[in-house]
């Protein structure tokens, strides 16, 4: 059975300078990316959200409105594993999912996002995993298709292979 992994960079925050990182919120600039984005995600079958529990990624969620097709939010577990995971914390926790769920989202930072997003797209587009690698700005998502388990990319690609990456073209940096 064919799987649909989307992996997503929290929207845009306050600076570095206004709280404590984990506890930095959403900018003007970062309620209207995910919103943005929720947009167009909303059509996408996500069936359920992995986020980092820090506030920008829990207000990215929030600001993004999915909804299960019952009018229901599309369930969200929020990990304080996920805050400032590496690539290899983030593939363990997409292999401990229920094989039942079959369209997934997480929400994290970067470097782990972006990092895990070029690691998986290597394989069937090595120039997008490049280009993952050095521009992955906030509200920026990618998305794979994986044939096989979730805990297939654990080990390996998993069988992903790369299918979209959205940028929203005006964002430069964190």
């Amino acid at each position: 059975m064919t799987r649909t992994l989307f992996l997503m960079r929290h929207a845009k925050a306050e600076p570095h300078h206004a709280r404590l990182d984990f506890d930095r919120e959403l900018a003007p600039r970062g309620w209207r990316q995910a919103r943005e984005t929720g947009l167009i995600l909303a059509d996408r079958g996500i069936e359920l959200v992995l986020c980092s529990s820090s506030m920008r990624t829990r207000q990215t969620y929030e600001a993004m409105g999915l909804q299960l097709p019952t009018g229901d939010p599309v369930p969200v577990e929020y990990m304080e594993a996920l805050y400032l995971a590496s690539p290899d914390l983030i593939r363990q926790r997409i292999g401990e999912i229920p094989d039942e769920v079959t369209k997934l989202l997480v929400i994290g930072h970067s470097p782990g996002i972006p990092t895990l997003a070029a690691e998986l797209a290597w394989a069937s587009n090595s120039r997008q995993a490049d280009q993952i690698q050095c521009w992955f700005p906030t509200s920026a998502h990618s998305e794979f298709e994986i044939d096989g388990s979730w805990s297939d990319l654990w080990d390996s690609d998993g069988g992903a292979t790369l299918t979209d990456v959205h940028r929203h073209s005006k964002d430069t940096g964190a």
